[in-house]
């Protein structure tokens, strides 16, 4: 495994990119909020900024983003310059606390390459699509190769930011976001669990911020690095929608001693306008949190229902423009480009009972993540009735509500999106239900800092000494020890894969007519090499690319006239002339006749496990 760690001058080009989009983002959301606020809020503030501007310029018009990306960049860089929003020195020193500490898990995850089935069947796609085209698809335009190109395009903005000053774009940058995503929730964590007012923007302790990171990475009971460090939305939407709560639970606070809360409402609107367009049902988690603030309201006798509607309603009115704009433009311009609900006669209202039985088997299965759940709803009892409401209590009704709400929307589409078999079976139930995993560790973790303070205070100095000497030695040894299951890209045959596409790409010509041949594919070794061929060193951007099926001695000389120019075979289910059996194979067309021109041996195999995401038959090994 060591030799994939080290890495190289374009590994590190690539993550500069991504820490000094970071950077931007940071100054950027601190000329947004005129320099109020914790950094790890104004990051996702200057996010949320950043898709404003970029999806309203691209959805008005075809001239490159660059453009708007440049100006974002000349006003992060001009910020510096004034002494009321530029960083100062308790911002620095929480970046660099959790910078250094993460020290081991960079080190882990800067060689991670793309990885898990929608990356390659639309995430990398689009990304690399505004990085080549500068805009956004649409009939008439370039093709985008995404199954999804009018899927929201927040992340990727993110990593189109971070890839302006590079060459070629960064493969892995968006999951070396997600990995920096989780490092801004621990941040955030360690000014929860910090002794003192949670509330203050100094910089947590080195133990606090250590803590912090562990409650957001290796002890969050739904982290799953498969999930949350691939180039998904996962991580976006977990972050942004536990910041938001825990946002719009302080500005709850600030109303119930009738505080003025302006400032909580425009950082809570930039990162509401972040998470709204991360994936197709990011506004499900949008309008989630209104109904836990709505709820509140109702509830909280010193906050009031129609005050806390006027005073909040403001900030979802950017999140909600843009969404729409979003629709506006997918609709009108990208027509088949989304995830669509199926006719209504289709919705399959009979399977009700079957979902409900598996939702039930996944929360049984997945009894740690789900427990903290039923948890967070006891501690949530356990306040009002001590308590009442205060910061704690607020944040465990939000997530209840988010909840209630977003379960009430996986039922829907799993009865009017899915097809019946995996609607049936509640497809990646536990996977969505991550989404709601920070901002369940951020109020669990709020009541129980409060409880433990009203209860007993802050314990002894020694005990908080050896108590974070323990956090700093977890956070640097964790990401060691458990190096293989974070760099889940490296499961065979991912690797094989790899090899071969970049192999192969030495011998095909950037603009060649190139069929694949996959025997006994079911469409998932096609699109990984796809993906390596066009968008990872060295690019094949123009190849004209085609899937076909059949290896035999037919089936190869109708290949040779129809006009192609090479075809790579990923495995000979037979010898093919002088190429023996299971070889992969790129075969050069002349005079209507296919001859070898590089030749590959699989090793042998072992009992190394094969990660069942990529169909095994492709690469001459037998599913059994």
């Amino acid at each position: 495994m060591i030799p994939y760690l080290l890495p190289g001058p374009i590994d590190l080009a690539n993550l500069a990119g991504v820490w000094a989009a970071a950077l931007v983002l940071l100054l950027w959301g601190r000329a947004l909020t005129f320099g109020h606020g914790a950094p790890e809020i104004q990051i996702i503030s200057g996010w949320g900024g950043l898709a404003i501007v970029l999806t309203v310029w691209g959805a008005a018009t075809p001239l490159p983003m660059a453009w708007p990306a440049y100006a974002i960049v000349g006003v992060a860089v001009a910020s510096l310059i004034l002494p009321g929003i530029r960083p100062d020195r308790n911002d620095w020193a929480a970046i660099w606390q959790a910078g250094v500490l993460s020290l081991p898990l960079w080190a882990i995850m800067l060689t991670a390459r793309p990885s898990q089935p929608d990356t390659f069947i639309n995430l990398l796609p689009n990304a690399a699509y505004l990085f080549d085209h500068g805009m956004f698809p649409a009939d008439g335009r370039p093709p985008s190769f995404s199954f999804l190109p009018g899927a929201p395009y927040n992340l990727q903005f993110w990593a189109f930011l971070a890839g302006l000053p590079l060459p070629n774009p960064a493969p892995a940058a968006m999951a070396h976001i997600n990995v920096l995503l989780h490092l801004l929730a621990g941040l955030l964590l360690a000014r929860v669990v910090q002794w003192g007012a949670a509330e203050r923007e100094a910089a947590p302790g080195w133990g606090a911020t250590a803590l912090g990171l562990l409650l957001a990475i290796a002890l969050n009971p739904g982290f799953v690095p498969r999930i949350h460090f691939a180039s998904y939305g996962e991580t976006g939407i977990a972050v942004g929608l536990g910041f938001a709560g825990w946002i719009a639970a302080r500005g709850l606070d600030k109303v119930a001693e009738r505080q003025s809360i302006g400032r909580e409402i425009w950082a809570l609107a930039l990162v509401l306008a972040a998470l709204v367009n991360i994936k197709q049902e990011s506004v499900a988690f949008v309008a989630a949190l209104g109904a836990g603030i709505a709820a509140i309201g109702l509830c909280d006798r010193r906050v009031r229902f129609w005050r806390s509607l006027r005073l909040f309603v403001p900030a979802f009115v950017p999140a909600a423009a843009l969404y729409l704009l979003w629709r506006w433009y997918v609709l009108g311009q990208v027509p088949g480009g989304e995830l669509k609900l199926q006719p209504f006669d289709q919705w399959r209202w009979d399977l009700l009972p079957q979902i409900a039985t598996h939702m039930a088997g996944v929360a049984a299965e997945k009894g740690l993540y789900f427990g903290c759940l039923a948890l967070a709803v006891i501690l949530l009892v356990i306040g009002l009735i001590r308590r009442g409401f205060d910061l704690g209590t607020r944040l465990l009704s939000l997530l209840a509500v988010s909840f209630v709400v977003y379960n009430g929307f996986l039922v829907f589409t799993y009865v009017a999106h899915f097809a019946a078999n995996m609607g049936a079976d509640a497809h990646s139930y536990f996977r969505y239900n991550t989404h709601l995993t920070i901002l369940m560790v951020i109020a669990i973790a709020t009541a129980v800092r409060i409880e433990l303070a009203r209860r007993e205070g802050p314990p002894a100095h020694w005990w908080r000494r050896l108590g974070a000497a323990a956090a700093v030695l977890l956070i640097l040894a964790l990401p060691i020890g458990f190096a293989k299951r974070l760099r889940f890209d490296l499961v065979m045959p991912q690797p094989l894969v790899w090899a071969l596409g970049h192999d192969a790409a030495g011998f095909i010509g950037p603009d060649d007519k190139l069929a694949l041949v996959a025997p006994g594919d079911n469409g998932s070794v096609a699109t990984m090499m796809e993906n390596v061929l066009r968008f990872t060193p060295p690019r094949r951007t123009g190849i004209q690319l085609r899937v076909e099926r059949g290896s035999d001695g037919a089936a190869l000389k109708a290949l040779a006239e129809s006009g192609v120019d090479k075809v790579l075979i990923t495995c000979t289910p037979e010898a093919i002339g002088e190429v023996p059996q299971h070889r992969a194979v790129l075969l050069k067309a002349e005079d209507g006749e296919l001859r070898p021109l590089a030749v590959w041996r699989y090793p042998a195999a072992d009992a190394t496990r094969w990660t069942p995401v990529l169909a095994p038959e492709p690469l001459c090994r037998s599913s059994q």
